[in-house]
């Protein structure tokens, strides 16, 4: 796999809080956009997308890094790669959805989706689009290619009902997929809906289902990150840790995200249990119980 393409795995996976207005200066990056835009071949798009994101990835956290995302859906556009435009759009929207071009993007966005075969995301996202900017020129185009013209919430809701239908298999990995994608879409583009924070923490269950544990992690982090005062926020870095604990055996990670759980919410419902789950990271279920044993002998 190409050094870029490893990249944009990552870029599609995680979730960041950007702020601060950023004066990047490279001049290896000017060097890059120089050749490509004189010579845009495989080998310039490369190596500019690499350099792209290797400067996403390094700037400090509150770096404004969206005109790099823009340039970086630009020169995918300019290339036809529509599914890594549909990456670096999905993030510039996700982390500035104050852009006076959001908009723009967005419908662009539904059309690279529809392009790509990805239809039930695309259409959530028009089915958002028509919810939000409800006056638009573009609105009555979006509907006509709508299998049906319903509330984003309610085609969300036949979606996840869709996961559990077959009572044969079960679980619909597909439709799981298509559920999660969905509530990435409505929470793209109507971040300030009152909803939105829920969906985004069904989303994140549902990729631990699917055990997507790095989607569950960006989706987390997204919700922790830009909803800190909702009611599943808390929920949310709770999780993290017992993901990395019960999960993946990560201790290290584990202890971390308890004792921030711990400090940031010292009277939630599940300080409790973040605090026996991180003094018992570790050991086996035998020494656990060994210990709660021993525990009830000294009480009584």
């Amino acid at each position: 796999m190409h050094k870029a393409l490893i990249l944009l795995f990552i870029l599609a996976s995680i979730s960041w809080s950007c702020k601060k207005s950023s004066g990047i200066h490279d001049p290896a990056l000017t060097g890059l956009e120089s050749s490509f835009n004189t010579t845009p071949n495989e080998e310039n798009y490369e190596k500019l997308v690499t350099k792209y994101l290797e400067i996403i990835q390094t700037v400090q956290k509150n770096t404004d890094v969206s005109e790099i995302l823009l340039k970086a859906s630009n020169a995918s556009e300019k290339m036809a790669k529509k599914d890594q435009q549909v990456i670096f759009l999905n993030n510039l929207v996700k982390n500035y959805p104050d852009r006076p071009d959001t908009k723009d993007n967005i419908y662009k966005m539904i059309n690279l989706l529809h392009a790509t075969g990805r239809h039930v995301t695309a259409d959530v996202m028009s089915l958002s689009y028509l919810k939000t900017y409800s006056g638009d020129a573009k609105t009555e185009e979006l509907k006509s290619k709508l299998p049906k013209v319903v509330s984003p919430e309610d085609y969300i809701l036949d979606i996840g009902r869709s996961i559990f239908a077959d009572t044969a298999t079960g679980f619909n990995q597909r439709n799981a997929m298509n559920y999660v994608d969905a509530c990435e879409a409505y929470a793209m583009v109507m971040p300030k809906d009152p909803q939105t924070p829920e969906f985004i923490f069904k989303a994140a269950e549902t990729s631990n289902t699917l055990r997507t544990f790095e989607k569950s992690f960006a989706l987390y982090d997204w919700l922790i990150e830009k909803y800190p005062s909702h009611e599943r926020s808390p929920v949310a870095l709770f999780m993290k840790g017992f993901l990395f604990d019960g999960t993946l055996h990560d201790s290290t990670n584990a202890a971390k995200y308890y004792q921030e759980f711990l400090d940031k919410y010292p009277e939630n419902q599940f300080a409790k249990d973040a605090k026996m789950l991180l003094q018992n990271l570790g050991k086996t279920d035998e020494e656990v119980l060994k210990d709660l044993m021993e525990k009830n002998k000294e009480n009584k």
